[in-house]
C-alpha cells in the first residue's frame, strides 16, 4: 500500500464499513459504488467497487471455514 493516498483511504473505508456495518457491509459498499458512479466519481466507484471485492472474498473465506 505504500504512500500512496488512495490506497491509504480505501484501506481506511474497508476498516470502517466492516467494523461498523459487519454483516452489511456488502450491502452498504454497494450503495456508496452506485452512488459515486452516478456522480460521475468513476475513481472513486472503482475503490468502493474494490472494497466490496475485499469483503465479499473475506465472507467467503469465512464461509468456506464454517463448512469445513
Amino acid at each position: 500500500m505504500a504512500d500512496d493516498p488512495d490506497e491509504q483511504r480505501l484501506a481506511r473505508s474497508i476498516i470502517y464499513v466492516i467494523y461498523v456495518h459487519g454483516g452489511e457491509a456488502a450491502t452498504i459498499v454497494r450503495g456508496n459504488a452506485r452512488g459515486a458512479a452516478l456522480a460521475g466519481q468513476l475513481a472513486q466507484a472503482k475503490s468502493w467497487i474494490r472494497v466490496l471485492g475485499i469483503i465479499q472474498r473475506r465472507q467467503a473465506a469465512a464461509n468456506y471455514r464454517e463448512l469445513g
